[in-house]
This record gives C-alpha cells, sequence and structure tokens, in this order.
C-alpha cells in the first residue's frame, strides 16, 4: 500500500478578467501552495480499473477529479493499473483551497511514477488541465503567478519581487463550515459583472512600479484582493465578519481564497499569530483554523 499526501492553496490575489466566449474565465493570481490541512489517498494496487472509497458527503466516487485524472491518464499512456483508493478528506470540501485538484495532481504523478513508459512533464500538464484548471498548479506545487485560464503557471523562486513582501510574515487559515459551489460564485460574478474586462496593470500597480508588461511587481503594501469576495460575502456576511476579526485582531491583510469559504490572515510577528489562534479557540468557534505558518515556504 502507498500512502499520498496532497496539500492546498491560498490565492494571494485573484482577479477575473474577462469571459472567454466557451465559458471560462481569464484570471490573474498568485497561488501560494499550503501542507495544512491535507488530504490522504490510501492506494492499493489489484483488481481492475479504480475503485474509489471516501466517506466525505459530497463526494461522488464515480464522478471526482481522481477518477478523472485516472481515466485521462489511462486513454492518454495506455497505463491503466487496477487501483483500491481510499479517500480521507482533510481539506474542506467548497473551501476555495483546490483541496480535489491537489488530489488529481497526485494520483496523475502516482500513475507517471508507476507507468513504465511515462508521459513526460509537457504531456502531464496538458493532461491536468483537462482535468481541472487548478490541476497544473499542483504538479508545480510552489508559488506560482497563475494566468489564462489556469494553465499559464510562472514558479516563484522565494527571492522573487513578488514574495520578497512575505519575507517574515506569518499566516492563518480559517476554514468555516460553509461549502460554496464553484459553479455559483462563477455564475453569480458573471450576473453582477455582465461586461467585465479587467486592465491588470490598472489593478495591481500604483504608476510607480509596473514591469514592462503591465503589472506589478507587488511591492508594499501588500495587496490582497480577491474579486469573488463582491458576490459572495452578500450571500454568506458571515465570512465577511471572520475577515473583519483577522484585521481587528492583529493581521494586516485578509483575503478569501479562490471562490471561498475559506479566508486568511497575514501578521508581521507570529506572536501575534498565535495570540489570534489561541483566541479563535478559546471561542470555539466553529471555524477549523490552521497555523501560524511562514509564508516564504510552504507552510509545514
Amino acid at each position: 500500500m502507498e500512502r499520498l499526501r496532497s496539500g492546498c492553496k491560498i490565492n494571494i490575489f485573484l482577479y477575473l478578467l474577462n469571459r472567454r466566449p466557451d465559458g471560462y474565465h481569464t484570471l490573474f493570481s498568485l497561488f501560494l501552495p499550503l501542507t495544512q490541512p491535507a488530504d490522504e489517498m490510501l492506494v492499493r494496487e489489484g483488481g481492475e480499473g479504480l475503485r474509489l472509497h471516501c466517506d466525505e458527503p459530497g463526494i461522488d466516487p464515480e464522478r471526482n477529479t481522481v477518477t478523472r485524472a485516472w481515466q485521462l491518464y489511462a486513454e492518454a499512456s495506455g497505463f491503466a493499473p487496477g487501483l483500491e483508493l481510499r479517500l480521507v478528506k482533510g481539506v474542506p470540501h467548497g473551501a476555495g483551497l483546490g483541496g480535489g485538484s491537489a488530489d488529481a495532481a497526485a494520483m496523475l504523478l502516482y500513475l507517471e511514477r508507476h507507468n513504465p513508459h511515462p508521459l513526460g512533464d509537457e504531456a502531464l500538464r496538458r493532461l491536468a488541465l483537462r482535468v481541472g484548471t487548478d490541476v497544473p498548479f499542483f504538479l508545480e506545487d510552489r508559488p506560482c503567478l497563475v494566468e489564462g485560464i489556469g494553465e499559464k503557471l510562472t514558479p516563484l523562486p522565494p527571492d522573487s519581487p513578488w514574495l520578497a513582501p512575505l519575507s517574515g510574515v506569518w499566516g492563518v487559515l480559517l476554514c468555516p463550515p460553509i461549502h460554496i459551489d464553484t459553479a455559483w460564485a462563477y455564475t453569480a460574478w458573471d450576473a453582477a459583472h455582465p461586461a467585465v474586462s479587467h486592465d491588470v496593470a490598472d489593478t495591481l500597480t500604483d504608476g510607480t512600479c509596473a514591469d514592462k508588461n503591465c503589472r506589478s511587481v507587488f511591492f508594499p503594501p501588500l495587496r490582497v484582493e480577491n474579486d469573488f469576495e463582491s458576490v459572495v460575502f452578500p450571500r454568506w456576511p458571515e465570512l465577511a465578519q471572520l475577515k473583519t476579526l483577522l484585521l481587528r485582531e492583529g493581521a494586516f491583510a485578509a483575503g478569501m481564497s479562490g471562490t471561498g469559504s475559506s479566508l486568511f490572515g497575514f501578521f508581521h510577528e507570529k506572536k501575534t499569530a498565535q495570540a489570534f489562534m489561541a483566541g479563535i479557540r478559546d471561542r470555539e468557534s466553529p471555524c477549523a483554523a490552521y497555523g501560524p505558518f511562514s509564508l516564504v515556504s510552504k507552510a509545514g
């Protein structure tokens, strides 16, 4: 039996640029991987096909990202090992953390490792995009600028100007018991912004530090923004209240990840972040809370 562990991500910022004729949305975002919370997959070889077991409500064993990853890899490579897989969810479902995409990437990497004739990195990235728009990021599993519909990734080294403001910063993550359907969030955004077309330069730069591609180099003050907050917060005002709580209790920036419902806060001092975490636990809040974790490397 092999044990696979897959983490999640947060979006430091997320801007929807426009809606394509095929219904997909182009975006501009900074993805940061986290190792907690995490899912775990226990994989045992044998039998035929993929037999997935998961006790998490809302996970269909026949229709999910892991099953789709196995099927598409088998079609592309001819390598279709019989597997029995138990998925233990630690990443909340419908929290905007990409847990399902991370699981799919873990399955693709497992198959690639065991395939006598592996597809290679480029073919695997193309396959990952067919599984889901966030899946290619989890093949990289390091901070990335994400553009297009998720297929354009720019991996960032720790000394990148985009990450430099996060040096010495501590993060916390809150996961309230609210499930937000991604399709609903995009539909709500489209209804509220029928003619939206963001200019990335106008959105991110202050007029003094744009690079030759008219993108911000992300110097302080740190801009933590998520376009989906404008439609998610009116529907779930308790999420806006949690963001306010983070800022009131010492976070210098806070925001929602993906389409929600998870929220993160950034703190200059680890002890301030620790005090916030202690306060959350003392409140007996229904939120699951993680951290503090360092932002310049993968959280542990």
